[in-house]
């Protein structure tokens, strides 16, 4: 049986009263079974009448809905243009759930389009799967979460893409994001490879995760362009273990959408069928294409492409390569200028802690590149503990010691800076690092998540900043702190930067906020020594200019929390 929404999407009923009808179902869930059993027995011409009546039901809370129609036409012209400043503004303006519930506004649902985008070739038949073992219902977003992956992994040998359960952090990096189910090329997580991407919530009928789940996947259709250059369009969905909806967009970030539609794990649905078939489907149908970036490595001495790591998001960006040279895992890097980068990696050669550049040169396309080893692994809490974690920093400790000592100053140690391999931990990206000479009204620069709140400060103020090594271990603390609490940092939610610095000098300066976040967002063997290297980063609290961190003595107290642990 089709649901309410593919019901009213198939009767000859005008875009505005559809949308009126779609929005006041969506807002009164408990109307939909109702509503679904009255249309029931109807032929089309009684169903459109009923639902005219039921129109005259609803309050008009949607006043544009009564306006001529050159003035709804007005009215569009001047919404396209807002999605347009949006796309520009990258969404800085609003969060996820605002995100979504424009687009609902916004894009009309047309799952016709949409469907015929989604004719697989090899269709796969539910009948075809055994969903036996699948459970009935689902009690949390955890739980439903688990069910797709179940689903997902008994079509494995049927479908050519890889799908895989992205939903806790640290997997999609540089820039980092977080997609619940990501469907690749290959059997690495990286955004050059992104074929498309699944938002999973225990419900959809709740409204706000309903426009939460659209909100992020659109997001992160955003970052997919951005990252994969010339893709002209894509396809996701958002789902619960009942529902689900597909979202095309193109490359300007222009909507279309199916609508909600029944999906069953047990029956033949029009969602499940079409879910089946984008996960079965050519991937060119959903607008992606292999990246060709490293076709320009041609006469680049013996490095052997394996992945693209980082696509360049403009013609002068880097692009990050993993592959081998001499049999040995290396990272190529390639951009317009690594002059910095080059002088800077020479004069610290001598360190264990930082990468070795064993080749250089010109690519094919005229870009400079580096070959670097070791090509390591970001630091995770469940994988590598607090015991792996805080050696990992005490090397970089170490790194940032033997930099300073030089008179080198790296200004952006963040997460994606760091890497770990074979027990040791690697401090890499030196390309906007400074030596100390040139500090004084230097460029601010680093990773917003990451900076100093001194930083942070003269950056919001616009006046100059001498960068220290206050600023590089508070770095080196926030990154600690955000791989103990899996990504969640509470001033990463918002996208302005005024807000960001506010919640982070809370949570940091306020000993129960920082509590607080610990508790809510941190593993639990973490707690105890991110409360004491809070201690030494804010010995006096919301007096910054008055501390004087000595990094010695730091990585001798890392030292002593390492042999506890031992």
């Amino acid at each position: 049986m089709s649901n309410i929404y593919e019901i009213i999407d198939s009767l000859n009923l005008g875009e505005a009263e559809t949308h009126k009808i779609q929005i006041n179902l969506i807002n009164n869930p408990e109307k939909e079974e109702r509503l679904l059993f009255a249309l029931t027995n109807k032929n089309n011409d009684a169903k459109t009448r009923f639902l005219e009546s039921f129109l005259e039901t609803i309050p008009d809370e949607h006043q544009v809905l009564k306006r001529s129609l050159e003035e709804i036409t007005e009215v569009k012209k001047k919404v396209r243009l807002l999605e347009n400043e949006l796309y520009k503004t990258k969404f800085t303006v609003t969060v996820s759930h605002e995100v979504g519930k424009n687009v609902l506004n916004t894009a009309s649902p047309t799952l016709n389009e949409i469907f015929s985008f989604l004719k697989s070739e090899t269709p796969i038949s539910l009948d075809s799967l055994d969903t036996t073992s699948l459970p009935q219902y689902c009690k949390n977003e955890d739980e439903v979460q688990k069910k797709f992956i179940k689903f997902f992994n008994s079509l494995k040998g049927r479908i050519k893409c890889n799908i895989i359960d992205t939903s806790t952090s640290n997997w999609l990096k540089d820039p980092i994001g977080k997609i619940d189910i990501s469907i690749v090329d290959g059997s690495q997580v990286l955004w050059a490879h992104l074929i498309s991407g699944i938002e999973i919530k225990q419900s959809l009928k709740n409204t706000t995760l309903y426009h939460e789940a659209i909100g992020q996947l659109v997001d992160r259709f955003q970052t997919v362009f951005r990252m994969q250059r010339g893709r002209r369009f894509i396809i996701g969905a958002v789902c619960c273990d009942n529902l689900i909806e597909f979202i095309y967009a193109n490359s300007e970030l222009k909507l279309k959408r199916s609508g909600l539609l029944e999906l069953s794990f047990t029956k033949q649905t029009t969602g499940m069928q079409m879910l089946l078939n984008m996960l079965s489907s050519n991937q060119h149908q959903l607008g992606y294409s292999p990246p060709k970036d490293h076709e320009a490595l041609v006469g680049t001495s013996g490095f052997t492409y394996e992945n693209v790591l980082r696509q360049a998001d403009n013609g002068r960006g880097s692009l990050v390569f993993s592959g081998f040279i001499n049999s040995k895992k290396a990272v190529l890097k390639a951009s317009m200028d690594l002059n910095n980068e080059l002088k800077m990696l020479e004069i610290l050669k001598d360190c264990e802690y930082i990468p070795q550049v064993i080749n250089k040169g010109l690519l094919s396309d005229g870009r400079m590149f580096i070959v670097t080893t070791p090509a390591g692994v970001h630091l995770e809490a469940k994988k590598h503990g607090v015991k792996g974690t805080l050696k990992a920093l005490r090397d970089v400790m170490k790194a940032l010691k033997f930099s300073h000592e030089h008179h080198i100053y790296h200004r952006d140690v963040s997460y994606l800076n760091i890497v770990y391999k074979n027990q040791r931990g690697y401090l890499i990206d030196w390309g906007v690092a400074s030596n100390t000479s040139d500090l004084v009204n230097a460029p601010l620069t680093g990773t917003y998540l990451f900076s100093s709140l001194p930083v942070l400060n003269c950056f919001e103020s616009g006046v100059p900043h001498t960068y220290s090594v206050n600023d590089e271990i508070e770095s080196l603390f926030y990154v600690f702190m955000y791989i103990a609490c899996d990504g969640i940092v509470r001033w990463r939610k918002h996208s302005d930067l005024s807000t960001s610095v506010a919640i982070k000098y809370n949570v940091m300066i306020c000993p129960f906020e920082f509590g607080r976040h610990l508790v809510k967002y941190a593993y639990g063997e973490f707690h105890e020594y991110l409360l004491k290297f809070r201690d030494i980063i804010f010995p006096y609290g919301s007096d910054l200019e008055k501390r004087n961190i000595s990094i010695d003595e730091i990585i001798e107290i890392f030292g002593d929390w390492i042999n506890e642990l031992e």
